[in-house]
């Protein structure tokens, strides 16, 4: 972890398997209103994607059938009914909001990582603990926007690229950080420097941390490596886990049904002991093919995968509850006190609406423009069609009344007069 030139970290109590009696608050890490932005950021963003689904905003759920069947079923009530125009109207404010939200998460984890590993000299288990919690908050809601907003950047490769850059970065703090956590007394020294952990690292890996800190490393390459391939149009993971499958057992399946067309016409007993197993066979693949292609549609669904989001939104307050009670009394100062370091990251919340704000009156006075455009095309349409209107009207009115009737030979006519007399006449 480098060298300290000031501040060494006393070890001797550590070393001597003595547990320290005092932790140092340090409210710019576990103060109370830096928790409360965190928290209070992560579940602003997991409730607007979650939203933006229910109505139907967000692109990409139309590819899975779970998703479609779902919605179908929560569409049912008139609350979550959108319409066409209102989806045009809300989708982009609510991808670039998303979006926004998002990169506030990648930064601000960035950002509090990095703090905890320049206090390395310094920080405490404790504190670094709360680092990690804070790190798992903001890349867990960044994944949360990366799923729903798969479509969007798949669209975007400039807007894509410069986050996955972000992503990588933070991947590899989070693994390290992960790694580091994995010393055999990690849960049972708390208040001891992190560095006196670190510096027996290599030959202290052990017990539960380690069992953590494989679990970690595992899901943080598994989630960020779907996704980042994902981005860049490649389902590697899907491809060799689901899709591969799923063709070798239709083929199987296929060759299975063949082989007991073939054999409807024997009647041995060898003949029918096979038609059984191949019905059997066939069974079991059918079943199979179920269940690997429901995994595929339900680790693919939007849905399923903000379910996911919500529990680990929950598990991370608890968790976060369940490491900041550990100094309970026995903290020297206070980090429930609200001063500037607390008050500031509260207040940047109100940023969220402002943003809203901001995009909201944007998209209304586009599509304000867009109808008035419509109208006055409208206008210019119908001024064009009544001129020609008039004009045939008075091509019609100049023509005498005499070449308005039809026209008939004059023998016709003739004849016709010389009836009409005789008519008369009779009558007479």
């Amino acid at each position: 972890m480098g060298f300290c030139k000031s501040g060494v970290p006393n070890c001797t109590l550590y070393n001597a398997g003595e547990d320290y009696l005092k932790y140092h608050a340090d409210p710019d890490i576990a103060g109370i209103g830096v928790l409360l932005a965190f928290v209070i950021n992560s579940a602003v963003t997991i409730s607007i994607a979650c939203l933006s689904f229910l109505f139907g905003i967000i692109r990409g759920y139309e590819d899975n059938a779970l998703d479609v069947w779902l919605l179908g079923r929560l569409q049912r009530f008139a609350t979550f009914r959108s319409s066409g125009k209102r989806t045009a109207f809300w989708q982009p404010i609510m991808e670039r909001l998303i979006l926004t939200l998002g990169d506030q998460q990648l930064l601000v984890g960035i950002a509090i990582l990095t703090a905890g590993f320049l206090k390395h000299c310094s920080i405490s288990v404790y504190h670094f603990s709360i680092v990690v919690d804070l790190g798992w908050f903001s890349s867990n809601t960044h994944m949360t926007t990366l799923f729903v907003l798969l479509d969007f950047l798949t669209d975007h490769p400039t807007q894509r690229n410069w986050r996955v850059a972000l992503m990588v970065i933070i991947l590899i703090v989070m693994i390290v950080a992960s790694i580091l956590e994995g010393n055999r007394y990690w849960f049972v020294a708390w208040s001891a420097p992190a560095k006196c952990l670190w510096n027996d690292l290599r030959g202290d890996v052990g017990g539960e941390p380690a069992g953590w800190m494989a679990a970690n490393v595992v899901l943080l390459v598994l989630a960020y490596g779907t996704r980042i391939t994902r981005l860049y149009g490649s389902a590697f993971l899907y491809e060799l886990f689901f899709r591969v499958p799923l063709a070798k057992m239709r083929k199987a399946l296929t060759t299975l049904q063949a082989k007991r067309v073939a054999l409807r016409s024997a009647n041995s007993l060898k003949a029918s002991v096979i038609r059984i197993i191949s019905t059997l066979d066939q069974g079991i693949l059918w079943s199979m093919i179920k269940v690997f292609s429901g995994l595929g549609i339900t680790l693919h669904s939007i849905a399923i995968n903000l379910c996911f989001d919500i529990f680990w939104f929950a598990f991370g307050c608890w968790g976060l509850k369940i490491d900041r009670d550990i100094p309970s009394s026995e903290i020297d100062g206070n980090e429930n006190e609200w001063g500037f370091g607390q008050i500031v990251p509260v207040l940047l919340l109100c940023s969220t609406v402002f943003i809203f704000k901001d995009l909201y009156l944007e998209q209304r006075e586009l599509f304000q423009s867009k109808e008035s455009a419509s109208e006055r095309d409208c206008v210019v349409s119908e001024n064009s069609v009544e001129p020609q209107s008039l004009d045939a009207t008075a091509t019609h009115e100049s023509v005498p009344f005499e070449e308005l009737e039809p026209k008939q030979s004059f023998l016709a006519r003739a004849d016709t007069e010389g009836g009409n007399r005789g008519a008369s006449r009779t009558s007479h």
